[in-house]
């Protein structure tokens, strides 16, 4: 769909004009150099831009049609004493609509039941635009895990955004009709609440929360009645949570929300500020923080802004849990 829906034209047209030029660019200082062969310091400096031309045509279109279509799984293993063994698989951030649709989500869909997960969690923003269509999550239905699959609902799906310079708005909040979609495809959508599922050597408790930016999160109902010796997930599309003091209760905070900066550049990491609190350094992955408590970001499936993806491929974090 590539130019053709309204709400990413602007993105697409950028993407466009980008590969146009940096082409054109380094094809007009090829044709220079090969009619100048005489002139070895002007062919050298016109080389190099040539070169700088090609190259970003190149990173451009591998970074908006490649990258974004791939699926990878990231490994990560999780040690707690208060843990039981058991395979969990994150996906957050599909972001349903004019970059990812039915035949992408059956791909992950494919890739996670593979993984044989024993939990899966997903971290909310299920769309994308205001033109998605919930149906378009039906893959969703085919996923398989015997300790049951828990969303939590994300920004976009309740109608907050966030511009490309940071400021917040609101659109249609789209959340009732999302989380009915998921739970007719057996997803259960926890809305600060939580669920106790029983393990063969123990148990283990999933809560989650709305999502942070509607102000309708409940952190202390999420974890309610939780007793302190079973091991607690909490599910929150935004990983600032952890800056609620009431969610020192969770073992493991389980988020999307960041995307792993979408855009990353090697040694640096993501070339934009993130949409949390928690600066730069929270960005994808496992992290310790104090009192044995984790947090585990997954970067996503799906884009939102331009369809790009840079060094950030979509995935499946699938977080390994044994006991100390």
């Amino acid at each position: 769909m590539f130019l053709l829906n309204s709400d990413i034209f602007i993105w697409d047209l950028a993407i466009l004009l980008l590969i146009t030029f940096s082409f054109c660019g380094g094809l007009a200082c090829l044709i220079w150099t090969r009619r100048h062969p005489h002139r070895s310091l002007q062919k050298l400096f016109v080389g190099f831009f040539g070169f700088v031309g090609f190259f970003g045509f190149l990173i451009v279109t591998y970074a908006s049609f490649i990258e974004p279509q791939m699926i990878v799984v990231t490994r990560v293993q999780l040690l707690h004493p208060l843990a039981q063994p058991m395979k969990i698989a994150v996906v957050s951030d599909a972001h349903i609509g004019p970059y990812k649709g039915k035949v992408f989500l059956q791909r992950v869909v494919q890739k996670i039941n593979e993984q044989l997960p024993d939990l899966i969690l997903m971290p909310g923003d299920f769309v994308f635009t205001r033109s998605a269509d919930p149906s378009d999550l039906s893959p969703f239905a085919e996923l398989r895990a015997p300790l049951g699959i828990f969303a939590v609902l994300g920004n976009h799906d309740v109608g907050q955004y966030q511009s490309p310079i940071g400021k917040r708005y609101s659109g249609k909040d789209r959340g009732e009709n999302i989380a009915q979609k998921l739970e007719e495809y057996s997803i259960s959508v926890l809305r600060n609440e939580n669920d106790i599922l029983t393990l063969p050597h123990g148990k283990v408790a999933v809560a989650g929360i709305d999502d942070l930016w509607t102000g309708h999160h409940d952190v202390p109902a999420s974890l309610s009645s939780i007793p302190k010796d079973v091991f607690t997930i909490l599910l929150s599309h935004n990983p600032s949570v952890i800056n609620n003091s009431e969610s020192a209760s969770a073992h493991l905070t389980v988020s999307g929300h960041t995307h792993g900066g979408q855009i990353r550049l090697p040694g640096i990491g993501p070339i934009t500020e993130l949409p949390t609190n928690l600066g730069k350094s929270f960005d994808q992955g496992l992290f310790s923080l104090e009192n044995d408590r984790l947090l585990a970001i997954s970067r996503g499936i799906g884009e939102s802004g331009a369809r790009s993806r840079l060094l950030a491929w979509p995935e499946i974090l699938l977080i390994e849990v044994e006991p100390l």
